[in-house]
C-alpha cells in the first residue's frame, strides 16, 4: 500500500480551461462548417435581381387587364343596376392604383408593357357597349368579368410562386389580391353562371421517385456529408465529455485515499 508522501507526489491536477473547453470549440467548428455549406452563393442573390421572361408575362397581364376592365366599370357606372355600379366602381379604382404601380415597375425593371387591350378583350368591350342597360348588362358584365379573373388569378399564382425577382413577387401578391377581392364582388351579384366557367386544370402526375424533395445529385451528397459532419462532431464531443467525466472521478478517488493514509 502507497504511503501519504507517494500519493502526494503523484500528479492529480484537473484537466485545465483548455482541455475542458476542447469538445466546445470542436462543436462550435462543426456548426461554422455547416452553414458554410449552407449558406447562398453568389449566384442566387443575383437571381433576386433578374427580370425573367415569365416577369414580363405577369406585367403584360396586369396592364392589359386594366386597360379593358377600367373602361368596363366606367360602363357598369352608367349601365348597371345599383349593386353592379358599385362593383364596377371599385374595380375601376383598383386597377387605376395597380396600373400606376404597373407601369412604375415597368420603367424599373426596363420591361415594357402594351398600351392597349388584346382584341380578345376588345370583344369583351364591345358584347358590353352592345348589351341594353339592366339585366343584360349586369350578365355579360359579370360573367365576362368573372372569367377574365379567374384566368389571371391562375396565371398570378403561378408566376408568383416561380418568380426570382423581389419587386415582381411583391407586385403579384398585390395583384394576386386585388383579383381574388374582384372574383368575390363579382359573385356577389348574383350573376355569375359558374357552369360556363372553364373546369380548372389540375396536375395529376405524380413525381418521379427520387426528387420528392427536388434534390440534384450533388444536393444529396452535401445533405449526406453534413449527416456524417454533424453525428460524427457530435459523437466525438459525447465520447470527451464522458472521458473529463472519468478523469473527475479518477481524481476524487486518490484525495480520499489520502485523507484515509494521514489517519492511520
Amino acid at each position: 500500500m502507497r504511503s501519504a508522501s507517494e500519493f502526494a507526489a503523484l500528479d492529480f491536477d484537473p484537466p485545465s480551461v483548455l482541455e475542458r473547453s476542447r469538445p466546445l470549440v470542436r462543436i462550435l467548428f462543426v456548426l461554422a462548417a455547416v452553414l458554410a455549406l449552407l449558406a447562398p452563393g453568389s449566384t442566387s442573390i443575383a437571381q433576386t435581381n433578374a427580370v425573367s421572361d415569365t416577369d414580363a408575362v405577369l406585367l403584360t397581364k396586369v396592364r392589359q387587364a386594366g386597360l379593358w376592365e377600367m373602361p368596363s366599370g366606367m360602363m357598369a357606372m352608367e349601365k348597371g343596376s345599383p349593386i353592379v355600379q358599385k362593383v364596377g366602381f371599385a374595380i375601376m379604382m383598383d386597377h387605376g392604383r395597380l396600373d400606376v404601380a404597373t407601369r412604375a415597375l415597368s420603367q424599373k425593371l426596363n420591361s415594357p408593357v402594351p398600351d392597349q387591350p388584346s382584341d380578345e378583350q376588345r370583344g369583351w368591350l364591345a358584347e358590353e357597349m352592345a348589351a341594353s342597360p339592366g339585366p343584360e348588362f349586369d350578365r355579360v358584365f359579370a360573367n365576362r368579368l368573372r372569367a377574365a379573373h379567374g384566368q389571371v388569378f391562375a396565371v398570378l399564382a403561378q408566376l408568383r410562386a416561380g418568380t426570382r425577382n423581389d419587386d415582381v413577387r411583391a407586385f403579384a401578391t398585390v395583384g394576386n389580391q386585388a383579383v381574388m377581392r374582384h372574383m368575390t364582388m363579382l359573385e356577389s351579384t348574383g350573376m355569375v353562371d359558374y357552369t360556363a366557367l372553364p373546369a380548372p386544370v389540375v396536375s395529376t402526375t405524380a413525381a418521379p421517385t427520387g426528387i420528392q424533395l427536388g434534390l440534384d445529385t450533388s444536393q444529396i451528397v452535401v445533405v449526406g456529408a453534413l449527416f456524417l459532419l454533424v453525428g460524427g462532431g457530435l459523437f466525438y464531443a459525447l465520447r470527451q465529455i464522458k472521458s473529463n467525466r472519468g478523469r473527475a472521478r479518477a481524481t476524487s478517488r486518490p484525495a480520499t485515499a489520502r485523507a484515509g493514509g494521514g489517519r492511520g
